[in-house]
């Protein structure tokens, strides 16, 4: 008797999801067929807005990353050079902890 609910309630589900996946594939090709003509109309406008979107992203993408590139190499050089730690900034850097954990006992670790 379960076995058979089950199916059935199995079977209803895969419909309801299958009606949805038309519903929506059905709005999908509306959309399309209604977007396509304002696509070619303002084409002109959109890509090259496009292309400078990308380019000003690309922009700022590799600026940023450059830019973290030579902070740690010149953190590296700092403390290569010098032998210390470079300065810490208040607030950002983990403070050293207050107490050494305390001993296990197994002289194996």
């Amino acid at each position: 008797m379960f076995e058979i609910l089950r199916a059935v309630s199995t079977a209803g589900t895969a419909l309801a999801l299958l009606l949805f996946a038309g519903i929506t594939l059905g709005g999908s090709a509306v959309a399309f067929a209604v977007s396509t003509p304002l696509f070619v109309i303002f084409s002109p406008i959109l890509v090259p807005a496009t292309i400078a979107t990308t380019v000003l992203a690309s922009g700022f993408t590799a600026s940023g990353s450059s830019a973290a590139t030579a902070l740690s190499i010149l953190m590296w050089l700092y403390r290569k050079y010098t032998g210390k730690e470079p300065p810490k900034i208040p607030g950002l850097t983990p403070g050293a902890p207050k107490s050494k954990p305390a001993d296990s006992g197994n002289k194996w670790e």
